[in-house]
């Protein structure tokens, strides 16, 4: 990957929806080039996907945390999980707790009823959210490292 790649990934991130035509424009190549540059991309798994991002507050999710959690029961966790609205993300890890989970829901009390619907499954550790200071970040270096 050069840097004209990394030229190519940093405008898709800012916008995925970009027309070709003004990909091309901004690096300085021709329509087709960029055209095969993002296919190669998309063929090595570099990008991996298109997707909007929303705006959880415009959709009366205002509350936002993270959960650490520990369980023996990791599999029933998960499909609890999955099976959640609330939870946008999990991540196994390392360390005392078995999960971090990412919560997007309307309210503290939608927050404590989801973590009094965690219960029988292990105990948990939450951190609310005040506020983002970094979100959705690049996540390539323009050196290419």
């Amino acid at each position: 990957m050069d840097s004209v790649d990394r030229n190519i990934l940093s405008l898709l991130h800012e916008n995925a929806r970009m027309p070709i035509a003004e990909i091309g424009r901004k690096i300085a190549m021709t329509q087709p080039a960029v055209t095969e540059r993002i296919r190669k991309l998309e063929e090595k798994g570099i990008i991996a996907g298109y997707k909007a991002i929303l705006a959880p507050k415009k959709l009366g999710k205002d509350v936002t945390a993270f959960v650490l959690f520990k369980t023996n029961n990791c599999l029933d966790f998960q499909a609890f999980c999955s099976n959640s609205p609330d939870v946008i993300e999990l991540y196994r890890i390392s360390g005392e707790y078995n999960f971090m989970m990412k919560i997007i829901t309307a309210s503290m009390e939608s927050l404590t009823a989801f973590l009094d619907s965690c219960s029988p499954y292990g105990f948990s550790s939450t951190l609310i959210v005040l506020s983002a200071a970094i979100e959705n970040k690049l996540i390539i270096d323009d050196d290419g490292e």
